[in-house]
């Protein structure tokens, strides 16, 4: 009698855990779904293994075909010229996936994008180094103009005059160096912001729109 009561004892508390086993999540996402979002989103077919979904494993056969139909439809959106462009002007990286009849006018707005994303890194990276050479040729102003008071009061003085003018004279030399930089990066800036007006105004390829 006792070792009834033992397995009745053992069903009690074995079954209530097989009642509360939680769903397999490789079955039980929408895979058509998820498919659809990382083909929308330009990731690759093997993020379907990947921990944000949840199945490490990847999905059966069948939930694999419901992926790879959602995550085509979702490439039909990303593949979008338009993606492309903004892609390309956020500095942001292709890792493939289009189908090849959409790729091509995908990958040449890509291209226009990315050419005026670097044009403006180039802006910025010479405006930066511009700043430098104003800062620069500023504190060689004040230090000429501090040599030549220097200069005319010591004009009595033995041996000061020349150690000054020898001075000034570098001082000088140097900021003639600074302002031709100065000018160059100017130039260059100037030209940066020309091409960038050409890019902007051409239409996206793939685009009736013009670039705003």
């Amino acid at each position: 009698m006792w070792q009834y009561r033992i397995w009745i004892l053992v069903l009690i508390v074995t079954i209530p855990g097989c009642a509360t086993r939680p769903p397999d999540p490789c079955r039980a996402n929408d895979w058509y779904a998820i498919g659809y979002e990382d083909g929308r989103a330009g990731r690759t077919a093997e993020s379907v293994t990947g921990p944000e979904h949840g199945c490490p494993t990847g999905p059966a056969e069948p939930e694999l075909a419901r992926y790879r139909l959602g995550r085509e439809a979702g490439l039909g959106v990303y593949c979008e010229p338009r993606t492309g462009f903004q892609l390309g002007m956020q500095g942001n990286g292709y890792a493939g996936g289009c189908p090849a009849p959409a790729e091509a006018a995908f990958l040449r707005a890509y291209s226009h994008g990315k050419h005026i994303y670097d044009v403006e890194t180039q802006i910025q990276r010479l405006d930066s180094i511009l700043a430098v050479n104003e800062s620069e040729r500023h504190r060689l102003d004040q230090s000429i103009l501090q040599r030549r008071t220097e200069l005319a009061e010591a004009r009595f003085d033995a041996g000061a005059p020349e150690v000054l003018r020898a001075e000034l004279r570098e001082l000088e030399a140097t900021a003639e160096m600074v302002e031709a930089e100065i000018d160059a990066l100017r130039a260059a800036v100037r030209e940066q912001h020309a091409q960038l007006g050409l890019l902007r105004q051409a239409a996206v390829p793939g685009d009736s729109a013009a670039v705003k």
